[in-house]
């Protein structure tokens, strides 16, 4: 009984961490230098959907949506190009809003496979972050739109368990988020849009 017990916690165990996510890479973090001290102020609103596959596109939880709050808050914030950084409050120089798209794409019934043999056959299931960025000046005035993408690729199989120290899911959107609004704000600074 002991036995099977143990063999039980080692392959719930190892059905935990089979599983690695990589990223595209099409944006990469850059650090931005700011030409002038920060003058003017920045307020911000995040929103979002979700769209699995070819479904319709569904507004994304508010959990994915406070988590990109807080990386475009610290991003902002650590870019030293503003004199402060509000969420979602109307009486700023400048304000942007975020639109995240999260397009998912996961063959379900492969995944239920990997599940049924224990991680032994492989699948994978990709998100891919589209964010747009609209900045409008205090009156409200539309003065640019930026737009990035960037995606992760989680693979699941028994083979992971060895890449999962090295690249967890939660890290690598965390990474992407970052790179991801960091881009948006190299690209406006470059182009004078927070001047």
């Amino acid at each position: 009984m002991k036995n099977l017990i143990k063999l039980l916690m080692f392959v719930a165990i190892g059905i935990l961490v089979s599983c690695a996510t990589f990223r595209e890479g099409n944006v990469e973090y850059q650090k931005i230098e700011a030409l002038t001290p920060a003058k003017k102020s920045i307020s911000f609103v995040v929103t979002g959907q979700t769209k699995i596959n070819l479904n319709e596109p569904v507004p994304q939880n508010a959990n994915a949506l406070a988590s990109w709050a807080n990386v475009v808050k610290e991003e902002f914030t650590s870019s030293a190009l503003f004199s402060e950084v509000k969420n979602n409050e109307k009486n700023t120089d400048l304000s942007v809003e975020f639109n995240i798209l999260n397009n998912g794409k996961v063959n379900l019934g492969l995944s239920m496979l990997t599940g049924f043999t224990l991680y032994l056959i492989p699948s994978s299931a990709t998100d891919e972050f589209v964010v747009e960025a609209t900045f409008k000046n205090k009156s409200g005035k539309e003065i640019a739109k930026i737009q990035k993408r960037d995606s992760v690729s989680t693979w699941s199989h028994l083979t992971m368990i060895f890449v999962f120290p090295f690249k967890p899911m939660g890290k690598q959107i965390e990474n992407c988020q970052k790179d991801l609004i960091n881009a948006v704000l190299v690209e406006a600074n470059s182009k004078g849009i927070l001047k």
